[in-house]
């Protein structure tokens, strides 16, 4: 059978549709830039199309930098959206917030870009982004929130209600961002589109993960990378997919699967050389490896994301670290670490993580930090957790149905929850 015929027959068995021939097109996120002509139309978009392919690679961070510099700083490509928008998410990848920051708040009192509404409408979801990226999950959610109102046709619609449920889960909004999902038709199988549907499939991944649905999130974490790698991106900055599917993994149990894709993604991140994309890679590394090294990557990866200003995954690592800790005795150390955490979620006005750590704050029981659950509640609630229904937990365990009850009922009040739901943020992927 010959190459074509192979990838004829992968096509058909692809749920997602057949993917784009192997580096026939650059990801240009938001952009259909297919012809030749489109990108020769002008050496900004020229310039910047080659940062984008540079950046997708994940190669010459320092190359991507300089050019996109350039792009910023031509007269000639600054009232070109398409120019700008790919400069900017160049910029955002190398992990320079300050500088992509700048050059928003330079664009908006730019007069061509305040007479267009395309213009505005891009720049809005670059701010969006870049909010999104530091942390400040509500302020991205306000913005992508009127993006959507205002129904501008020119706009790349599944991008931005891709990071909208991105930022509504960071902030626990999940009926909501299911609500979106459902709006916009985009809650079942994609077939052969969307445009951008590997970012969506990556932020419908984070809605499954935190509702509990883990194999759902694998499925939609490895059907994204399978789209990226057909496009030739390698790099966890364009989308952190592996490390995303290796929690979801490690929560489902597939242990092996969990470390492979935390180790590929740590090499490429490496590779790339951004702090932000570096310390997410060591959490989820540490979390798969579990061992006596995971410690000192928990705190490596702290440190990193502090440096890299990427605030919802460092608060995501010090609780992390903080439950490990409390885990191994160390209840002092992991006190500190979860309020740490508090702290950075009330920086971002998060509540929904701040309350998050309060409740895991009050979970630690006793002066050796023994966990309030006993070893069959804890059994059962994880069980809960993965989707089991009480009826299922109990044939597996060998109990009765309201012996399960008993014991869900006992978890919901230690826990101090209400429910299954809340299971996923309690227990966390450390349980």
């Amino acid at each position: 059978m010959g190459r074509d015929e192979r990838a004829r027959e992968r096509a058909v068995r692809d749920p997602w549709g057949p993917l784009p021939r192997q580096g026939a097109i650059t990801y240009t996120p938001g952009l259909l830039l297919r012809a030749e002509g489109d990108r020769m139309r002008s050496d900004g978009l020229r310039m910047a199309v080659h940062s984008m392919e540079l950046a997708n690679l994940g190669v010459s961070r320092a190359v991507v930098i300089e050019q996109t510099e350039w792009v910023l700083e031509s007269d000639g490509a600054r009232s070109d959206a398409d120019s700008m928008w790919l400069a900017v998410l160049a910029l955002l990848y190398t992990g320079d917030l300050m500088s992509a920051n700048a050059q928003c708040e330079r664009l908006a009192r730019d007069p061509v870009w305040a007479g267009s509404a395309r213009h505005q409408g891009l720049l809005m979801l670059l701010c969006a982004r870049s909010s999104l990226l530091s942390g400040d999950a509500a302020g991205a959610s306000d913005l992508l929130t009127s993006l959507l109102a205002r129904k501008v046709t020119v706009l790349p619609v599944c991008l931005v209600v891709s990071w909208l449920i991105e930022a509504l889960v960071h902030l626990g909004e999940l009926d909501r961002a299911h609500e979106v999902l459902l709006a916009h038709d985009l809650a079942g199988r994609l077939g052969g589109g969307p445009p951008d549907r590997a970012q969506l499939l990556a932020a419908r991944g984070a809605l499954h993960m935190a509702a509990g649905q883990f194999r759902h999130a694998i499925d939609d974490y490895t059907a994204c990378g399978r789209i990226l790698a057909a496009f030739n991106v390698g790099n966890p900055a364009v989308v952190t997919w592996r490390s995303k599917a290796a929690f979801a993994a490690l929560a489902a149990g597939r242990h092996d699967l969990a470390l492979a894709l935390a180790e590929d993604e740590l090499i490429a991140a490496r590779k790339w050389g951004a702090a932000r994309g570096v310390g997410t890679a060591l959490h989820a590394a540490a979390m798969a490896r579990r061992d006596e090294t995971s410690v000192a990557l928990l705190e490596e990866a702290a440190q990193l994301l502090d440096l890299g200003q990427a605030r919802t995954e460092l608060m995501h690592v010090l609780y992390d670290l903080g439950t490990l800790l409390i885990e191994r005795k160390d209840v002092t150390g992991g006190r500190s670490r979860l309020g740490a955490a508090g702290e950075v979620a009330r920086a971002c006005g998060n509540s929904f993580w701040a309350q998050r750590v309060r409740s895991a704050l009050e979970r630690v029981s006793g002066p050796d930090g023994s966990p309030a659950l006993t070893r069959q509640e804890l059994k059962i609630a994880q069980m809960a957790r993965a989707g089991y229904s009480n009826r299922r937990i109990a044939e597996t365990l060998f109990l009765t149905v309201r012996t399960v009850e008993f014991h869900l009922s006992s978890v919901y009040r230690k826990l101090g929850i209400s429910g299954r739901r809340e299971l996923v943020a309690a227990l966390g992927v450390a349980a």
